[in-house]
């Protein structure tokens, strides 16, 4: 029987390593919205509301303390967050969204996936 060079492990292990971490990368979703408050929660650091475009579906997000400090019930903010598309949304879940922000398949994945607020940032009207 022949033995396997180390350098051949290593070569696999890293190519199998880089591909794992490709699939990974690739699932990443960056996304832009606005966003409506419609209730703020200080205990769970989580911030819930309507997004323009979206019909009534209220969207419950994650922020920071700091990102929450700022934060204010009834206003209106542009929200960058990140999520992994790796879970889907139930058919039960998806036949209720209305809107054209919904039409976009990734788009859907904000409510299946764990989320994270990258940038809020206030819209004021002048």
């Amino acid at each position: 029987m022949r033995k396997i060079p180390v350098f051949t492990l290593i070569a696999i292990l890293l190519l199998g390593g880089g591909y794992f971490y490709y699939q990974h990368v690739s699932s990443k979703v960056d996304i832009t919205f606005n966003f409506n408050v419609t209730k703020v929660n200080a205990e769970k650091n989580t911030i819930s509301g309507t997004i323009d475009g979206a019909g009534d579906t209220v969207v419950t997000l994650p922020v920071t303390k700091d990102i929450l400090s700022s934060v204010k019930k009834g206003s209106h903010y542009n929200i960058e967050a990140t999520f992994y598309n790796k879970k889907q949304v139930a058919e039960k879940t998806e036949k209720k969204l209305e809107g054209p922000f919904w039409s976009n398949e990734n788009n859907k994945g904000l409510l299946a996936n764990k989320v994270k607020v990258e940038n809020l940032e206030s819209i004021t009207n002048q």
